[in-house]
This record gives C-alpha cells, sequence and structure tokens, in this order.
C-alpha cells in the first residue's frame, strides 16, 4: 500500500474538531457499535499476569484505547511484562557476566531473555498506539479539542 496511513474518523475529529466533505461523509457512514464491548481479563491468567493486565486496563482506558480489538494485544503485553519481571529479578540475583559451562564466562541467558522480551514488549505498546511519540500526538490532539470546546461554550 503506498502513500501514508488513513487515519479514523474519530483521530480527525480530534485534530481538526469538525469534518467537512468527504471526511465528514466518511465520519456519518462508519458503524456504530450498539453496546461497546470490553475485554474480559483471561482465567487461565496467573495471580501477577492478572495484575498486569488490571494495569494496562486502568492505562488504556485512560486513553480510550480498552477495547475488544485490542484484547490480544493486552493479553500478550501482559504476559511478556510478567516473564520481564521475572527475568530482570534473576538478572539481579546473579549478574548479568555468569560462568559458563565450560568455566569460561557468558551473559546470563536470562539476560538475553530479558533483551528479547522487551523488544517484543515495545512492539506491543507501538501496536496499542502507546509510543511516546504517538502519545504526544495523541495528547497534542485532545488539547486542541478541549480548547475548541471551550472556544464555543464562550462563543455561545
Amino acid at each position: 500500500m503506498r502513500g501514508r496511513k488513513p487515519k479514523s474518523s474519530a483521530m480527525l475529529k480530534l485534530q481538526k474538531g469538525k469534518l467537512y466533505g468527504d471526511q465528514a461523509e466518511r465520519a456519518e457512514a462508519e458503524p456504530e457499535p450498539a453496546k461497546p464491548l470490553k475485554p474480559q481479563c483471561p482465567t487461565r491468567f496467573t495471580k501477577d499476569e492478572k495484575r498486569e493486565w488490571h494495569y494496562f486496563k486502568k492505562v488504556l482506558e485512560n486513553y480510550g484505547l480498552f477495547m475488544i480489538a485490542n484484547a490480544r494485544l493486552i493479553e500478550l503485553l501482559a504476559t511478556n511484562m510478567v516473564h520481564y519481571k521475572e527475568c530482570t529479578a534473576r538478572v539481579n540475583s546473579t549478574s548479568i557476566i555468569v560462568k559458563g559451562p565450560k568455566d569460561g564466562f557468558m551473559y546470563n541467558p536470562y539476560f538475553s531473555a530479558m533483551n528479547k522480551i522487551e523488544d517484543k514488549i515495545q512492539k506491543c505498546l507501538n501496536e496499542l498506539g502507546l509510543s511516546s511519540a504517538s502519545l504526544a500526538r495523541l495528547g497534542q490532539a485532545v488539547v486542541k479539542s478541549k480548547k475548541a470546546k471551550v472556544e464555543e461554550e464562550d462563543f455561545i
């Protein structure tokens, strides 16, 4: 696919305030769910995974991103965070360099796993739109829309 990624109508409304022309027609044509579905915490999760899941639930609700479409990503994120914390604890209890099987030194296998899990977490956060750059853009859009609402109310 060539060109820039299309923006959703909700994001365009946040950025511009009011939509005109084709954008307004597309926004009107978008189907609205009768009842918004919210993901449920999986029952198979351990206590730590449930804690992480509920933490990410609060964060995503804050940004309006807690929806059924993101359920799988939230599960992956919660699981990866638990594994990441476990690996970090193991590395902290030993060290980054450990004695190898043939009396040589090597990187701690938990350190390598920690780095791989960190990459997975970052990919999930980017997919959810929680990277620092996307949060800054979202914050600017929200501030602009609030200013527009205040100016509208003052005008009326």
